[in-house]
């Protein structure tokens, strides 16, 4: 069975975009601009503001994103993952993020604040 499309667009963007720094295949992945929805706020970067903070994640924090969960169809991806910052001291972060494809790109993610340690993988 083939993998929903939202799943591709966010495993190519956690793999390849941020883990092996193709950070110009954010052109690709995402809307232009894509928007963010955190608690208590709303805000929408460009495709060189989101270039820039996945650039700087992994080079002077060495971020790198495993998957833990993820539950997708066609248009849209929940992801529940874990974070080490390889170049801050392996710092351990995780969280859970909402994503929602519109014309064939990541448009929206919804974002719980992040905690620090990693999820249980049982």
């Amino acid at each position: 069975m083939a993998k929903p499309t939202a799943q591709i667009l966010l495993e190519r963007y956690w793999e390849e975009a941020s883990n092996q720094g193709n950070f110009e295949l954010i052109r690709e992945l995402c809307a232009d601009p894509i928007t963010r929805h955190d608690p208590g706020k709303v805000s929408q970067l460009t495709h060189d503001e989101q270039i820039a903070r996945v650039k700087f994640g992994a080079e002077q924090m060495g971020v790198v994103i495993e998957r833990v969960i993820v539950h997708a169809d066609e248009t849209m991806v929940t992801s529940v993952w874990n974070m080490v910052m390889t170049k801050a001291d392996n710092k351990m972060m995780c969280g859970i993020e909402v994503f929602k494809v519109e014309d064939g790109k990541l448009a929206h993610c919804w974002n719980a604040p992040y905690g620090e340690g990693h999820w249980d993988q049982d």
